[in-house]
């Protein structure tokens, strides 16, 4: 109760200048002002500074934080990360020189299948049609085959050539491909006389022709029972290239059939003798050995 009463007597005065006297001309006003001029550096004057400088702080750590994870998801590069805002020309320059190059062949001009004529609205066929009759073809050939050779530009007097010669069995295909490949009916005459036209197919008779393979050359084949084993490749490989003298020593070792004609030829134009290879089958090497390595081996011993 004692400690009430005393608060009671306080006075702001009094703790303006304890123990001095009292002034009775003291300027309450004057002395505000003047404590504010003596304390430039006041706790009222320092908050404002102290915001601030916190604001531009946490500024400052917000920036960091940002740059470093841009940084990091550029794998720590500043040129990626400047490359990904700006552009990058150095980037944009990579990715072409590493583009694969590649060509693109040209595609062949298919050719279009004629349409077949329409009979009775075009006075060429129907023509055609009036000479096959007086050549008496009419019977020979059946009305695909005379729109195909119609179609194309097969002669009327060919076909006539060939039913003469007896070839009415040709198939249409066969003649369109003797006529194009201008094939003479004496060729075809001379494969007949000697047993060849009928176990040949029509492009084996228009490679043999244009390669230029003599019928001895091919009777001596056949004699000789290498005809039916050799495809017509074969054939004109080994008509410029190998004798059949040499075909013979290698069938008779029993090489010729596990040969292929590559090697054949590799190995007459060579001068491979059956000796040689004997002497690698013999210490197991042939069976491992290609045929250019036979002829290097061969080389280097002779």
């Amino acid at each position: 109760m004692s400690n009430k009463g005393k608060y009671k007597q306080y006075k702001f005065e009094n703790d303006l200048d304890r123990g001095n006297d009292h002034d009775p001309d003291f300027d309450l006003d004057e002395y505000i002002h003047q404590q504010s001029i003596d304390n430039p550096t006041s706790t009222g004057m320092q908050a404002p500074v102290d915001e601030e400088t916190s604001q531009f702080k946490n500024a400052i750590l917000m920036f960091l934080v940002f740059a470093a994870a841009f940084l990091w998801a550029n794998d720590w590069s500043p040129t990626q990360a400047w490359g990904s805002i700006f552009g990058s020309e150095e980037s944009a320059t990579e990715v072409t020189s590493t583009a694969p190059s590649f060509t693109i062949p040209a595609i062949p001009d298919i050719p279009e299948v004629p349409a077949l004529p329409r009979i009775g609205n075009e006075s060429g066929y129907v023509n055609f049609l009036i000479e096959i009759n007086e050549a008496g073809l009419s019977d020979v050939y059946s009305s695909p085959a005379l729109q195909a050779f119609y179609q194309s530009d097969v002669p009327i007097s060919y076909l006539s050539e060939l039913v003469e010669a007896g070839y009415q069995e040709f198939s249409y295909p066969e003649i369109i491909a003797f006529y194009n490949a201008e094939i003479p009916l004496e060729y075809l005459n001379t494969l007949n006389e000697y047993g060849f036209l009928s176990e040949f197919s029509y492009p084996e008779v228009i490679a043999y022709y244009n390669a230029d393979v003599s019928i001895e050359y091919l009777t001596t084949l056949s004699e000789s029972g290498f005809l039916p084993e050799f495809s017509y490749p074969e054939v004109i490989a080994y008509y410029n290239n190998v004798t059949i003298e040499y075909l013979r020593t290698l069938d008779e070792a029993g090489y010729l059939a596990d040969l292929s004609y590559p090697a054949v030829i590799a190995f007459s134009n060579n001068n491979i003798t059956i000796e040689f290879l004997n002497q690698l089958r013999d210490n197991n090497l042939l069976e491992n050995m290609s045929y250019p390595e036979v002829v290097s081996a061969f080389n280097t011993d002779n």
